[in-house]
């Protein structure tokens, strides 16, 4: 595992941008001044630092706090490649789920939006609409309503 300090050695860190950049030159491709690392197949920023891949979120974490986040980091807009600093948060995965469109209980559904939610182990189809505003309140309605059933069980 990375420390801080090996980090701190081999690249540097701009928490406004999220982006890192190069301090040592890795092999005649890698230069120092580049940009640091490339998306996975996930969409996530992966930098390989001393002979290791890690995810560019989980280094962010670390240069600014000195540890590695204990739980799951979540891109609180999110977009995976925004590894502002102001933008992370070490979550548990519960509530990292929870920032997750579909489980929000809305997603895109080709030009419209279609809500849902789950209960009692099946999914219930609460329409489609025009906005994701409208898609979101159809889900926050039917989510109250369910956490009251499950209130009064």
């Amino acid at each position: 595992m990375i420390t801080q300090k090996e980090l701190l050695e081999n690249l540097l860190y701009d928490k406004n941008t999220g982006i890192f950049i190069r301090k040592i030159s890795l092999n005649t491709k890698v230069q120092v001044g580049d940009v640091a690392g490339g998306k996975d197949a996930k969409g996530y920023v992966c930098i390989r630092v001393a002979g290791k891949t890690y995810k560019a979120h989980c280094l962010a974490w670390l240069y600014v706090y000195g540890n590695m986040p204990i739980a799951e980091i979540d891109h609180i807009n999110g977009i995976k490649d925004d590894n502002r600093i102001a933008n992370l948060r070490d979550v548990t995965k519960s509530v990292n789920q929870q920032n997750r469109r579909f489980v929000k209980g809305y997603s895109k559904d080709g030009n419209r939006w279609k809500a849902q939610i789950r209960f009692g182990g099946r999914w219930k189809h609460l329409g489609c609409y025009e906005t994701e505003h409208e898609a979101h309140a159809a889900y926050l309605l039917a989510k109250t309503e369910v956490h009251m059933k499950a209130r009064e069980a």
